[in-house]
C-alpha cells in the first residue's frame, strides 16, 4: 500500500487573531512606554529651562542692584503690588581730580569696556567724607577728559589701575556740582535702571522680567528673562541681617532699604501633554546693597 506524505497545515483564524492580539497588546505597552519616556524627558527639560530663566534673572539682578547705595539708591518701588523697583545703578568709581563751574574731572577706577559703552549716562554722586552718604546729581553729560588733569598738581592716580587687562580713565562730567566736593572726594557715575515684573511679550499670559534703562531717552526697554508666574514679586530687607523677615510693605522712607528678597516664579515656556501646567522651578533669592554705610 502506498502510503502519502502527511499534508502541512496553515495557521488556523483563532490562532492568526490571537497573535494579532498579543502583538496589539505589546506594541500598545511599548507605546506607552515611549510615550511616558519621552513626556517625562520633555518635563524634566521644562525642569532645566525654568531653572535657567530662575538662575541667569538672580545673576543679572545681583550684577546691578548690589552695586545700590543705601541712601538715594532706590528712587522708587511698586507699593501696591510690589511688583518694581527703580534704583540709580553705579556704572564705575573713582575719586575727583577737580572742579570748575558746572563739572568736574575724575579718575574712574577700571570698568568693563562693555558695561561702560552700553550704559545710559543718568548723573554723578559725590560721597561726603563725613557722612558717607552720597549726593546725586541728575543729567549732565560725560566725556573723555585728557590725563594731565588727574597726573598734575596732587597726585590722584585712580585711572591708572589696572584690573583684568583692564585700565581706569579720566572723565569730565557736568551738572551742579554739590558742596564740600574737593579734589579727592571719592565719585560715582550711574544710570537709572527700573526693574519691573510685567505681562510677557514673548509669552501670552505670563509673565516676564524687564529691565529698563530710564535714563535713556526714550527708555531703553528689554524683557530680559520670560516666562515666570504671576507671583513674582519684590520685598524689602531694612537691615544687613539675612536672618531678619524680610518686608512685603516698603518703608515710607525709602533710604532705609538694605537690600532686596526676589521671588523668581520661573516656569517653562510649554505644558507636556498628561500635565495640568508647565514645570515649576521657583527661586528665592536676597541682594544686599554692597554699599552700605555701618549702620
Amino acid at each position: 500500500m502506498r502510503t502519502h506524505p502527511r499534508t502541512r497545515r496553515g495557521f488556523s483564524l483563532v490562532e492568526i487573531i490571537t497573535a494579532l492580539v498579543i502583538l496589539s497588546i505589546l506594541g500598545v505597552a511599548m507605546t506607552k512606554v515611549m510615550l511616558s519616556q519621552t513626556r517625562g524627558y520633555q518635563y524634566e527639560n521644562g525642569g532645566r529651562r525654568s531653572r535657567t530663566a530662575a538662575r541667569s534673572a538672580m545673576n543679572i539682578l545681583i550684577t546691578d542692584l548690589r552695586m545700590t547705595q543705601d541712601n538715594g539708591g532706590v528712587t522708587a518701588v511698586d507699593a501696591t503690588n510690589n511688583l518694581s523697583v527703580d534704583a540709580r545703578v553705579p556704572i564705575g568709581f573713582g575719586v575727583v581730580c577737580s572742579t570748575a563751574g558746572t563739572s568736574l574731572i575724575m579718575a574712574l577706577a577700571p570698568v568693563d569696556s562693555f558695561q561702560y559703552e552700553a550704559m545710559k549716562f543718568g548723573g554723578y554722586g559725590v560721597r561726603n567724607a563725613t557722612t558717607g552718604i552720597y549726593s546725586y546729581v541728575a543729567g549732565g553729560s560725560i566725556s573723555a577728559a585728557d590725563v594731565s588733569n588727574c597726573h598734575g598738581g596732587p597726585k590722584i592716580y585712580a585711572d591708572t589701575v589696572t584690573m583684568g587687562g583692564r585700565q581706569g580713565k579720566v572723565v569730565q562730567v557736568t551738572g551742579t556740582v554739590p558742596a564740600g566736593t574737593v579734589a579727592g572726594s571719592m565719585a560715582m557715575i550711574w544710570q537709572s535702571v527700573k526693574y519691573v515684573f510685567a505681562p510677557s511679550r514673548a509669552y501670552s499670559g505670563r509673565t516676564g522680567l524687564y529691565r529698563i534703562v530710564t535714563s535713556a531717552s526714550p527708555a531703553d526697554t528689554n524683557e530680559l528673562i520670560a516666562p515666570f508666574s504671576s507671583s513674582a514679586r519684590f520685598k524689602y530687607y531694612t537691615t544687613m541681617n539675612p536672618k531678619d523677615t524680610a518686608k512685603a510693605t516698603a518703608p515710607a522712607d525709602l533710604n532705609q532699604i538694605r537690600g532686596l528678597q526676589i521671588y523668581l516664579a520661573a516656569e517653562a515656556g510649554d505644558t507636556v501633554p498628561g500635565r495640568t501646567g508647565p514645570k515649576k522651578s521657583p527661586l528665592t533669592t536676597a541682594v544686599f546693597f554692597k554699599n552700605t554705610r555701618v549702620q
